[in-house]
């Protein structure tokens, strides 16, 4: 995952490498956005509003640094999508394998690991907090 790039940092960078770096910016969301209810499940808090206002602050910085806005918002609906579905095939598959202990183990590892990377991640990090002890 990515570092968030703040709009300042984008521009600072140039016209040149803009979509580069909203491409990374975009992988993170997308997966912050299909994971933030499993995330929530697990007893992370998650900051709704702020994940929102990310995503409407990272399609600005690259309007801002020169992308076209349709190609951005278009990118981002589309990656979201993709991580979306992907977490609903997931559960829906797992959903399928519930008789399996060793499954239902494997899968909460997987969404516990990939909820504390969020949590982890600076570019996600102010939007999810580990579960309090």
């Amino acid at each position: 995952m990515t570092v968030l790039t703040s709009a300042v940092a984008i521009l600072a960078m140039g016209l040149s490498t803009p979509s580069m770096a909203y491409s990374e910016q975009v992988e993170t969301i997308a997966l912050a956005t299909a994971s933030f209810q499993t995330c929530e499940q697990l007893g992370f808090s998650v900051d709704r509003k702020g994940i929102s206002d990310w995503i409407e602050s990272a399609q600005e910085s690259a309007i801002a640094a020169g992308l076209d806005e349709t190609e951005v918002q278009s990118s981002l609906k589309s990656r979201i999508d993709f991580e979306w579905q992907r977490a609903l095939d997931r559960h829906a598959r797992d959903k399928l394998m519930q008789h399996s202990p060793e499954n239902v183990w494997r899968n909460n590892r997987y969404w516990q690991s990939r909820c504390e990377k969020l949590a982890d991640d600076p570019a996600s990090s102010r939007y999810f907090s580990q579960p309090e002890t």
